[in-house]
């Protein structure tokens, strides 16, 4: 098992939880990421683990880096509360895969996405190589896959997985058929620390507001204890950025009907925004409105090809890279740790009883069938998110 060696394109969630399952398993492996470093670019603040992705996570992380992830979850989680714009109750338009459960042993746990990463790079950071773009590979006669990378660095490995998101280029060279679809809706996402002042009342957990034709998210993010202390106390070595309570809000829909175009996603889209907010009740206006425009991002919302096939061979896709989905259903980051632990534990099993030529077929099955579910039902979520009064 020690010959045997995984390299893995992208540092992102998905191929950071891949490695530690395969820093587990004992199987050799090497991270390449195109950033300069892990806090380059703004990926997300509030991100929801499901039962399903706290069971991959489980899995595939020291016993102690498990504990520290939960315990650097948020403890405002509540069972939520759905309104309209107007703060007022509503009922009916929650997709079925949104967890409200408040058990922490049932419910969804809400993390910081930075720190769930940190977690992740905790113990493997001399594996994971940073400023290191992906070019193409090209696969030997001897059944090895030669990867070339912007940095003129070049490796050969015995397994290459694309890891690398949404814009994969593994993807492009290995499946060009399968490139994500643009479904013409754009996911708006920022933080505000708190208190929130003359907004406080959104300080209660969870609260989800039904607009008409979108729908914006106000989650609190609030921490148990200092960062700094739990790494000491639960994973020595483990080195987490200090992060302050805050509001995390999200606002997704159609660009029409936020009144954003593609030009849009690199500029403030608040401008933009106040015709859609304009008759929202003064806390969320607030909210969005105080915001700092470092603070903001948008991403279009696309979705992924996991039917697509591809030919047999030493390289394989996980998460975004081949089955991108709709933030709607909240599924997206789970299916690609679900990916990850699938893939660590296919190949373990199948490298014990000499059967690593079938494993992939039987991952990519396993793959496709479990995506395939996930962003039919992340659909589904955005018709429920996007529905427009009658």
């Amino acid at each position: 098992m020690q010959d045997f060696h995984v390299a893995i394109i992208g540092a992102g969630l998905g191929g950071l939880c891949l490695a530690q399952g395969l820093k587990r398993a004992g199987i050799r492996f090497d991270v390449y990421e195109r950033d300069p470093k892990p806090d380059s670019r703004i990926q997300g603040y509030r991100i929801r683990i499901d039962a399903d992705g706290q069971r991959a996570l489980a899995a595939c992380l020291p016993a102690n880096l498990f504990a520290l992830f939960q315990a650097t979850a948020s403890i405002s989680a509540s069972a939520g509360r759905f309104l309209t714009p107007q703060l007022l109750p509503v009922t009916g338009r929650a997709p079925t895969s949104w967890n409200s459960d408040a058990d922490d042993d049932a419910g969804d746990l809400s993390v910081n996405r930075q720190t769930l990463r940190e977690i992740l790079l905790s113990g493997i950071e001399d594996h994971v190589h940073f400023g290191h773009g992906f070019i193409d590979y090209r696969c030997q006669d001897d059944g090895s896959v030669e990867t070339r990378f912007e940095s003129h660095a070049q490796i050969r490995c015995n397994l290459l997985v694309g890891a690398d998101g949404v814009n994969s280029q593994l993807r492009r060279l290995l499946a060009p058929h399968a490139r994500p679809i643009d479904t013409g809706s754009i996911c708006i996402y920022g933080k505000v620390d708190l208190p929130l002042g003359d907004a406080a009342d959104l300080e209660e957990g969870t609260t989800v507001v039904f607009a008409d034709g979108c729908t914006a998210i106000f989650d609190l993010m609030r921490f148990d204890d200092d960062f700094t202390k739990l790494a000491e106390r639960f994973a020595p070595g483990c080195n987490l950025t200090p992060i302050r309570d805050y509001l995390y809000w999200a606002l997704i829909g159609p660009r029409r009907r936020l009144g954003l175009t593609d030009d849009d996603i690199d500029r403030d889209p608040r401008p933009a925004l106040e015709g859609v907010t304009q008759d929202w009740h003064s806390s969320l206006k607030q909210i969005i409105g105080r915001t700092d425009r470092h603070d903001i991002a948008a991403l279009p919302v696309r979705s992924g090809r996991p039917d697509a096939l591809w030919p047999p061979g030493a390289v394989t896709l996980l998460g975004d890279a081949i089955h991108a989905m709709s933030p709607a259903g909240g599924l997206g980051a789970n299916t690609a740790l679900m990916d990850a632990h699938a893939l660590s534990e296919t190949l373990a099993n199948a490298l014990a009883t000499s059967g690593a030529p079938n494993a992939l077929l039987l991952y990519e099955a396993d793959m496709r069938e479990r995506a395939i579910r996930a962003i039919d039902a992340s659909e589904r979520g955005a018709a429920m998110l996007f529905e427009t009064k009658a």
